[in-house]
């Protein structure tokens, strides 16, 4: 296992993977509402589920590996974390969401189905917004905070953390 010791760059490109996975969910959703296919909705589910798994393995890996070491940095001064805590609620909320929808999206009914996928592209749309405040805050508040307070031994130490979440 590779260790890098800047955490926070790892979180960064994190984001940036997981933003763009959530537009070529879109494009799919859009693909599937104008041609209503078993093959697009099987393709669908498979890529909705990677996503899922990787924004909750990145969600995890922020609120087990940085914020406690950083919570425990800032003392006090830790109401950034709080925020991002919130925002987690919001965004695992609208991720339970999107696969409920997904996991039982069918093909036999096509008006029904198309009906879901639209629900399914309102959804992720939702998820977009949000994901991108989130880490618009995340990256110019919370991990430049993190940064400046953080010394590299503990940015290895959450590097560690994050490597053991993503071989779970």
């Amino acid at each position: 296992m590779v260790i890098n010791p800047d955490s926070i760059k790892s979180l960064i490109d994190s984001h940036i993977g997981l933003l763009d996975n959530m537009y070529l969910l879109r494009r799919t959703i859009d693909r599937l509402i104008n041609n209503v296919s078993p093959h697009l909705v099987e393709g669908l589910k498979r890529e909705s589920m990677s996503f899922l798994k990787s924004m909750e393995q990145n969600i995890r890996c922020e609120e087990e590996a940085l914020f406690p070491v950083l919570r425990s940095a800032l003392g006090s001064k830790g109401a950034p974390i709080i925020s991002m805590l919130g925002d987690h609620a919001n965004l695992k909320e609208g991720m339970e969401r999107l696969r409920t929808i997904i996991t039982n999206l069918e093909t036999e009914n096509i008006e029904e189905c198309r009906k879901m996928t639209n629900f399914a592209g309102e959804e992720i749309d939702s998820l977009i917004d949000l994901f991108s405040r989130h880490i618009d805050k995340e990256e110019k508040c919370l991990f430049k905070l993190a940064r400046e307070v953080l010394a590299e031994k503990e940015l290895v130490e959450i590097e560690k953390k994050m490597k053991e979440i993503e071989i779970e």
